[in-house]
C-alpha cells in the first residue's frame, strides 16, 4: 500500500476562544465511528425545535354548552414554595394516652388519661363485649368508664361490664 502525504495546513494564531481543530487519523476513524453523532467532533450543534402536535377542532354533539367547549381551559397559576404565604399552625387536637394489660385473661386491665382532665386511670373490665342493635343493624353496646376526678366518660369499652376504676398519677404526665 502506497501512502499519500497530506499538504500541511496553513497556521493560525491561537487564541484562547477557538478550540483547535481535530485532525482525524485513520485509527481514530475507527473510533469516532463509534462514538454518537452529538459527540464526533467538527459537528455543528443541531437546534431541535419540539413538535408541535396538530390542531383538532372541537365538535359540539347534543345539548352541551358551547361556551365551555370553546373556551381554553383553566390553568393555576405555579407558586413556587418560597413565595408562599405561611400556613398558620393549626392548634393540637385532643389525643388520649392507653396501655392495655392482661388482655387474655378473664378480668382485663388498662391504664389511661381522662380524655377531658388528663387524670390517669387504672380500670379492670371482663366479658366479651355485648351486641345490641342500633337503627336496626347490630352493633356493639360500650361499657362506658367514668373519671373518679372530673365525674365524666374517660373511655369507652368493648366489654360487658367494667369491675373497678382507680385513680392514679398519670404516667405519661
Amino acid at each position: 500500500m502506497k501512502s499519500t502525504q497530506r499538504p500541511s495546513k496553513p497556521q493560525q494564531p491561537k487564541s484562547s476562544n477557538q478550540i483547535p481543530e481535530f485532525d482525524p487519523t485513520p485509527a481514530d476513524d475507527k473510533l469516532l465511528g463509534e462514538l454518537p453523532a452529538e459527540q464526533q467532533p467538527g459537528h455543528a450543534p443541531v437546534d431541535e425545535k419540539p413538535s408541535e402536535p396538530p390542531k383538532v377542532e372541537q365538535q359540539v354533539t347534543g345539548k352541551r354548552n358551547k361556551k365551555k367547549i370553546d373556551s381554553p381551559p383553566a390553568t393555576k397559576s405555579y407558586i413556587p414554595f418560597q413565595d408562599r404565604p405561611e400556613e398558620p399552625e393549626l392548634p393540637p387536637e385532643p389525643c388520649q394516652h392507653i396501655q392495655f394489660m392482661d388482655c387474655n385473661s378473664e378480668v382485663g386491665r388498662v391504664i389511661f388519661e381522662c380524655y377531658h382532665c388528663k387524670q390517669g386511670i387504672i380500670s379492670e373490665y371482663s366479658g366479651q363485649p355485648v351486641m345490641g342493635e342500633y337503627k336496626g343493624r347490630p352493633s356493639v353496646i360500650l361499657a362506658k368508664v367514668k373519671c373518679p376526678n372530673c365525674q365524666q366518660t374517660a373511655l369507652r369499652l368493648q366489654a360487658k361490664e367494667v369491675i373497678s376504676t382507680t385513680a392514679i398519677s398519670s404516667p405519661w404526665a
